[in-house]
């Protein structure tokens, strides 16, 4: 039985699978060789099924789920999180990629930080398949660090598994839809788990060329609701109420005055 289980949704609908294929690759070449990539692929493109299949055939490691019938990131992830044998559950994207060392250091870690239950780090921020830049997050984050931006990149954790299975996985409850992340992390703090950040930058972590203020209204107000449910669970009300409305406002105002306002606040 593998100590880690890597788990990746997939919904692939572009042509060129490079940087799938990147991302598999990224996870067979770990120094870490005792895992095993789960991977829930429901609805992606005829070629890139094609193409993970042949990755499957190549390396018993990896494990395919379909079937479940929903294009949906947290159905695919529970879907996931039901097969794995893992102690430990790593997340995974499709078009990042994982440093060699990342897993060996992320587990490492938390087998030498019992108060710690996951853990991120820092990434390098890729587009058009270019560096442009680093992120940093703060190591230890607290709630309040979640109240303008999410303090964890989600697709570089690792779990404690028994964390997960603990809060029920991933809300499939439909205003979740493109925070699930956030709701899943903040339903950890609210049951007294804590994260970290590994300062260390072990992963490259695509972002799209999709203007910031784009977003769907709806996705927006999925947002709200989700930190309206878990800043309530945490206590955080009245004193939040800005932050629980800022993902419909930060698509109203000028970039320049949230920078102003995040510079206040912290």
């Amino acid at each position: 039985m593998p100590i880690l289980s890597v788990i990746m949704g997939v919904y692939y609908r572009k042509d060129d699978l490079q940087p799938l294929r990147r991302s598999v690759e990224s996870i067979l070449a770990q120094a870490m060789v005792d895992l095993e990539l789960i991977i829930c692929d429901d609805g992606s493109t005829e070629e890139a099924q094609k193409c993970i299949d042949t990755y499957a055939s190549r390396d018993s490691r990896i494990v395919i789920v379909r079937g479940i019938y929903s294009y949906r990131l947290p159905e695919k992830l529970n879907a996931c999180l039901r097969l794995a044998t893992g102690k430990w559950i790593g997340r995974m994207d499709d078009d990042d990629i994982s440093h060699p060392e990342r897993f060996q250091k992320q587990i490492g870690y938390l087998e030498g930080h019992p108060d710690i239950n996951f853990v991120g780090c820092n990434v390098n921020l890729i587009q058009n398949e270019k560096i442009i830049g680093k992120k940093m997050f703060p190591e230890f984050p607290t709630v309040k660090d979640f109240y303008f931006v999410q303090p964890f990149i989600h697709p570089t954790l690792v779990f404690q598994k028994s964390i997960l299975d603990a809060v029920n996985g991933y809300s499939e409850d439909r205003y979740c839809v493109l925070c699930e992340d956030y709701d899943l992390l903040l339903r950890l703090y609210a049951h007294g788990y804590r994260g970290a950040n590994l300062q260390d930058t072990l992963f490259d972590y695509t972002i799209s060329n999709t203007a910031k203020g784009s977003r769907k209204m709806s996705h927006r107000i999925n947002e709200v609701v989700t930190r309206y449910r878990r800043f309530r669970d945490l206590k955080c009300l009245p004193h939040a109420w800005p932050y629980v409305i800022k993902p419909i406002v930060v698509g109203i105002i000028p970039e320049k005055i949230l920078k102003s306002l995040k510079r206040w606040y912290y």
